[in-house]
């Protein structure tokens, strides 16, 4: 008989309704049962994708016996970690305190007040490797709940305590230069793999932003290895099993330090930040390998990861058929029984086929990525598609993995971003209308739900808005500004902007909180700094403020900027691979911003004009435009409100382009070619 949590819409929570164990969704009415029956909570956190949490599933929370030892003894909550960030947030933070490291499924055990007192992540059923047994940790739990109260309440008091010192604790800086940038650099540099490129050694995460932070450096320390280190990881990732090789897409981190055995998962963020930044490796570069792979990668999301509303999905699990990577491997002999001897040729001499596989008897496509030889992606060859094609029609007909089909909208949005930046740098209008679909139904969404949101499936909406929800909002629709120069998108950004300063942060601690000020009464209010798998709520609110006080010149925001730089900078510079987009933030704040406003009669003069800002890699820029000219006194109302607008309009059917700094602009150009001049005059870039 299904559970509680059948009434719930995230795909994760649905995976379990069919448990025996009585599953409580995270809600007041589970503490109120826990404190009724004089029992402690058990809080499991996972995600649909996650396969640890499938095993901890299928082994203890779909076993009878154990089921029954969780319902006689604790009330059982099962949260969704992206659904509800702020929790899993709170708990894991307790755990690592506790244990020294966290990871998914977290298992924590509480007090009815909602205090850590014990936790961990995946147990066995019973003891295996020197991990405990669930069923022993139950046992346990349970006796001290009943016979060492007063010890387990203090125990979690000094949790909450010092989980609330960790984040009010910082070392603030005044000095803004680039000493620190070379700082992060320098670390970065000590702690690079240079034979396959990235960070770290057995385990490997993409680790997209600290790349987003070299190309920066790149471009004021050309004499650098910046740009090296980013090229050696973009090619090893894209060559290995990392990366899907038939279907597209990144999965979301490797085993191995080569690249080659993916844990199989492949997530929506990971996806929208790679492909950003294949796209800015490009620009730098001229190497068409890396716009391959982004537009590669866009196909992938559209096709796959799509709904009809363009809302993207969230994941793609690791596990098909009980097995993790079913779906992905191959047998070693089946290839030759499906492609001709000319085809098997050609696909041997651009793929590494080994004869026993390469991961337990299996194959995991890849290829070398040393030379000339880019895979499926490196040229046009017709017959290497087509070797493509077959194999992707042949993966097709197995049991596909299971897919979370809600939205995320801090996710979604950076896939808009990522798209938009594709349509900036090809001028291919499909991907813009990608993000305009996404955008424009997020804010139905958000218009008829009275408010934003941060989980949404079927039109139902599963939690409140979180800052990093606003913040990337908020960048998404100024890039839709800078793709549309339609003045509207500004106006929107600004009312968000301000709702998010007033539900986020706060001036007297000069902190900005994840969680809405009306948000739940948790055991703390979270306030994340780090940027993780995806670029925190702080560093992206950060980001948007700062282009926004360029913008309208509102002295509010950058007093906000400000400090929040002060109070990240000297870590963000020792730990540059827990603050790549800090970095990138700080790297704007330092260096010059060049301040463009393109004004025209004709959007496609305009247009044309902005195009050239995107033939090099500038990312210190604000762009303000405004290509739909109206001599009513309403439009003229509007944009007087932009300073780099304001008392300006086209004098003839040409678009003026004004290139600022400070405000302080230069002489207005008509053609692309004087502001293309000015352009490099200003910055370093070619």
């Amino acid at each position: 008989m299904p559970n509680r949590l059948s009434k719930e819409s995230s795909p994760y929570l649905l995976q379990h309704k069919e448990n025996p164990v009585n599953w409580f969704a995270w809600g007041l009415d589970a503490f109120a049962e826990a404190k009724a029956r004089n029992v402690p909570v058990l809080l499991s956190v996972g995600y649909s994708s996650c396969h640890w949490c499938h095993v901890m599933e299928y082994e203890s929370f779909e076993n009878e016996a154990i089921a029954k030892t969780m319902n006689d003894n604790f009330v059982s909550v099962k949260v969704d970690r992206e659904e509800r960030p702020d929790i899993d947030s709170i708990y894991m933070s307790a755990v690592q305190s506790m244990t020294g490291q966290g990871g998914w499924p977290l298992t924590v055990f509480l007090t009815s007040e909602g205090l850590p007192f014990f936790g961990g992540t995946y147990y066995p059923p019973e003891p295996r490797g020197g991990m405990p047994g669930f069923t022993q940790i139950l046992s346990a739990i349970s006796d001290a709940y009943k016979n060492r109260r007063p010890e387990i309440e203090e125990s979690g008091s000094y949790l909450r305590e010092h989980i609330k010192a960790s984040i009010t604790e910082t070392s603030a800086t005044s000095d803004f230069d680039s000493d620190l940038l070379e700082q992060a650099y320098e670390q970065l540099l000590a702690q690079y793999d240079w034979e396959w490129g990235g960070f770290g050694g057995s385990i490997k995460f993409p680790q997209s932003m600290s790349l987003e932070f070299l190309l920066r450096y790149h471009l004021n320390h050309p004499d650098s290895r910046a740009l090296e280190m980013v090229e050696i990881a973009l090619h090893n990732m894209a060559s290995g099993g990392l990366y899907d090789q038939l279907g597209g897409g990144f999965h979301r981190y490797s085993t191995d330090k080569k690249w080659l055995v993916p844990h199989f998962e492949k997530m929506l963020y990971d996806n929208a930040l790679l492909s950003r930044l294949y796209t800015h490796a490009f620009q730098v570069t001229g190497n068409n390998f890396y716009l391959r792979v982004a537009k590669d990668i866009f196909e992938y999301v559209d096709r796959d990861m799509t709904d009809e509303n363009g809302l993207f999905y969230s994941a793609e699990d690791a596990d098909s058929e009980g097995e993790e990577g079913t779906y992905y491997l191959w047998d070693p002999n089946e290839f030759s029984q499906h492609l001709t001897e000319l085809e098997m040729t050609l696909f041997r001499s651009t793929f590494s086929l080994e004869k026993k596989g390469d991961f337990e008897g299996k194959t995991i496509l890849h290829y070398d990525p040393k030379g000339m030889n880019f895979g499926f992606l490196g040229t046009d060859n017709s017959n290497l598609l087509n070797i493509r094609k077959k194999l992707t029609d042949l993966r097709n007909n197995r049991q596909r993995p299971f897919k979370d089909n809600k939205s995320l909208l801090s996710w979604n949005a950076l896939m808009s971003l990522a798209f938009i930046d594709g349509y900036l740098i090809t001028r291919e209008e499909k991907w813009l209308e990608k993000a305009k679909l996404n955008i424009n139904s997020l804010l139905k969404l958000i218009e008829s739900n009275s408010g934003i949101f941060h989980s949404s499936k079927d039109g139902q909406i599963g939690s409140y808005g979180y800052l990093e929800d606003y913040s990337s909002l908020i960048l998404a629709m100024l890039a839709m500004h800078e793709a549309t120069l339609d003045l509207e998108w500004l106006t929107r950004t600004e009312i968000i902007a301000e709702t998010l300063v007033s539900s986020f942060w706060d001036s007297h601690e000069s902190r900005l909180y994840d969680t809405p000020e009306n948000g739940d009464s948790l055991i703390i209010r979270p306030s994340e700094n780090y940027d993780n798998a995806t670029p925190s709520g702080s560093s992206m609110t950060a980001e948007a403020l700062f282009k926004l006080s360029l913008i309208t010149n509102n002295r509010k925001y950058l007093n906000i900027l400000i400090s929040l730089l002060r109070s990240t900078a000297t870590i963000a510079s020792a730990h540059p691979v827990s603050f790549g987009n800090w970095l990138c933030v700080y790297d704007s704040y330092i260096y010059p911003t060049i301040e463009i406003a393109i004004i025209a009669d004709n959007p496609k003069h305009a247009l044309k004009m902005r195009d050239c800002l995107y033939k090099s890699y500038i990312p210190n820029h604000i762009f303000c435009g405004n290509a739909y000219f109206s001599h009513t006194e309403k439009a003229r109302n509007k944009w007087d409100t932009y300073p780099l607008l304001s008392d300006r309009e086209p004098k003839t059917d040409k678009a003026m382009a004004f290139l600022c700094e400070n405000y302080v602009c230069e002489l207005p150009v008509s053609s692309t070619v004087e502001l293309l001049q000015l352009i490099r005059q200003k910055t370093k870039v070619p």
